[in-house]
């Protein structure tokens, strides 16, 4: 049976499994003792929502809960309708109600609170960028009833660590083998291209830099294309890339540079 609650995770599963096992093994799922709140951080693009999906379908599945809710795209949401509108979503999907109004984030903080202390809750918040979120949505475990579950998805780790969240996974690019797959998948629909299309084929995964985003948005402009329009197609990329693969591989060139400036000091 398929269970209503469950969210659309990927068309294509390529280089998941693995890291989804990690993450389950990081939760001590199936255990009740304490509240179990974990990060998982990484660049733009790499896909740290997708994992996020997987982890909570698989988790309704095994477990039972007094309440679900996972909280898609904090950053955007937050800046464009205020914390008490995620906070009212939050209490809505848990709770079932649907008349509650908050006219602070201070007001929704002691009613979350109050109202879900006790309850085993699965809670995902994702693409978190800034402490005040983390503070009004979930600001401490004992918010939360035992054997609890808090998955937070961030590009930033100090977040998580300012926060006192002690476990952590880092989401990374997929290697070449997997990202090869990815795209011919998305490009093809099925495991294996035609040999024609094997140098085209590795070149864009070159190009894409193991970014499954990037890598979803090539296949998808290139499927049922000639090889020559591959050919040409990677070539106008490299001197003018389509706006979406420029903005996620710009995503990748700061976060390579953060990473370097960390490492020299």
């Amino acid at each position: 049976m398929i269970n209503p609650r469950t969210l659309h995770v990927a068309d294509y599963r390529v280089g998941l499994e693995s890291r989804l096992l990690d993450v389950r093994r990081l939760l001590d799922a199936g255990s009740d003792d304490g509240v179990h709140m974990i990060g998982i951080h990484g660049m733009g693009g790499v896909g740290k929502s997708t994992l996020a999906r997987a982890v909570y379908n698989e988790l309704i599945i095994a477990e039972k809960f007094d309440g679900l809710c996972f909280l898609a795209n904090v950053r955007e949401n937050s800046n464009k309708h205020g914390l008490e509108r995620l906070q009212e979503k939050l209490l809505l999907e848990i709770l079932g109600e649907k008349n509650i109004s908050l006219t602070s984030k201070q007001q929704g903080i002691s009613i979350i609170q109050s109202r879900l202390t006790g309850k085993k809750v699965l809670l995902i918040l994702d693409d978190v960028d800034t402490h005040e979120q983390l503070q009004a949505i979930a600001g401490r475990p004992d918010w939360f009833g035992p054997g609890s579950k808090i998955i937070i998805t961030t590009r930033d780790k100090q977040l998580l660590a300012s926060h006192e969240v002690n476990k952590t996974y880092e989401m990374k690019e997929l290697d070449k083998n997997n990202a090869l797959q990815l795209l011919t998948w998305q490009a093809f629909k099925k495991e294996k291209a035609y040999p024609t299309y094997a140098e085209v084929l590795h070149r864009a995964v070159t190009y894409a830099s193991g970014l499954p985003l990037a890598l979803e948005v090539i296949g998808s402009h290139l499927v049922g294309k000639s090889i020559q329009e591959w050919e040409s197609a990677i070539k106008q990329y490299k001197r003018i890339p389509k706006k979406e693969i420029l903005d996620i591989l710009k995503v990748l060139m700061l976060w390579k540079k953060k990473r370097r400036i960390f490492f020299l000091t």
